[in-house]
């Protein structure tokens, strides 16, 4: 009996110096610094701020701050995936010119000079905003970026009004499928114009557009020569972001 007693003392003061232990190892676990993962749970929104330049580092495909995707076409070359819509031309040219309005439709009617400006103004907002990548600015692809940019698509990819399928208005951009490039709507929706030739009275359009009807207009190799301040409701634009003076 007396063995007994002494056994259930010294388990009794065993217990007592547990149980301190135990609360301080409860606390510790509490307190204790997030998880790798927890650490890692913010890293998609950290890259969403990043500023477009270093995304552009390690992705092929980016959003710049107006809303508008551009896709990576070689080491120095940047497309737009769609024709400029009419949302981002709102907000950098301050009005909208659309014969066809519609916030996912391309603008048209829009002359070469309209299309420059829209370009110069973009890059100046985003340099401003440290957004591009040193030297790099908007413009017009040329006519062989162009070629350049249409990749494999085919008519089934174009918004025209080939085989009596007649439109009677631009479609949402988008709206069939993209090329090899995933740039949408290079064969047709609106007619798009290029930087060259700038030392000729006419500028160049090329691609078809949704009022397209006649087969050799739907043609690649086909061009519209228009004046630089002309428009009409199937002139349209892509943009292209390079370094400057890599013409």
């Amino acid at each position: 009996m007396k063995m007994n007693r002494t056994l259930l003392t010294l388990f009794t003061i065993v217990m007592f110096a547990l149980v301190p232990n135990l609360s301080w190892a409860q606390n510790d676990t509490e307190n204790s610094a997030p998880s790798d993962q927890d650490q890692n749970a913010g890293a998609t929104d950290n890259e969403t701020n990043m500023p477009m330049s270093k995304l552009m580092l390690k992705s092929n495909q980016v959003t710049n701050t107006v809303g508008m995707v551009l896709k990576k076409i070689s080491p120095k070359l940047w497309a737009g995936m769609y024709e400029v819509t009419q949302e981002p031309y709102k907000k950098i040219a301050g009005g909208n010119p659309s014969a066809f309005p519609g916030k996912e439709h391309p603008v048209d009617s829009v002359t070469w000079n309209d299309a420059m400006t829209f370009c110069q103004k973009l890059t100046e907002r985003e340099q401003k905003a440290e957004e591009l990548p040193e030297g790099y600015i908007y413009t017009l692809p040329t006519q062989a970026q162009w070629e350049q940019l249409v990749g494999n698509a085919s008519l089934g990819d174009a918004v025209m009004s080939l085989n009596l399928q007649r439109q009677s208005s631009t479609a949402p951009v988008g709206s069939k499928g993209a090329n090899n490039n995933g740039l949408y709507d290079t064969r047709g929706n609106v007619k798009e114009w290029c930087l060259d030739p700038q030392d000729k009275p006419y500028r160049v359009l090329r691609g078809g557009a949704w009022d397209t009807y006649i087969e050799i207009n739907a043609r690649l190799e086909f061009r519209e020569y228009s004046a630089p301040d002309k428009t009409k409701n199937d002139y349209g634009f892509r943009v292209v972001l390079e370094p400057a003076g890599s013409k």
